[in-house]
């Protein structure tokens, strides 16, 4: 009886060892593409710009003589 509950345990315990491993190397991969593109090596080495709309403000004689 002991012998299955520890042949179960083992078994599951290599299930998460197998999945950590697999966890391990999908984020080292998303590093390592992560630290290309911003060394400028990879694909995406263009600098990322953000398009702001300016913001219209009235002058403030429009809005003094409205009130």
């Amino acid at each position: 009886m002991e012998d299955e509950e520890r042949a179960h345990r083992d078994a599951h315990f290599q299930e998460e060892l197998l999945s950590l491993k697999t966890s391990v190397a999908r984020l080292t991969s998303l590093l390592k593409q992560t630290l290309r593109n911003t060394s400028g090596e990879g694909p995406y080495n263009r600098p990322v710009t953000f398009n702001q709309i300016p913001i219209m403000t009235q002058p403030e004689e429009r809005m003094s003589e409205h009130g």
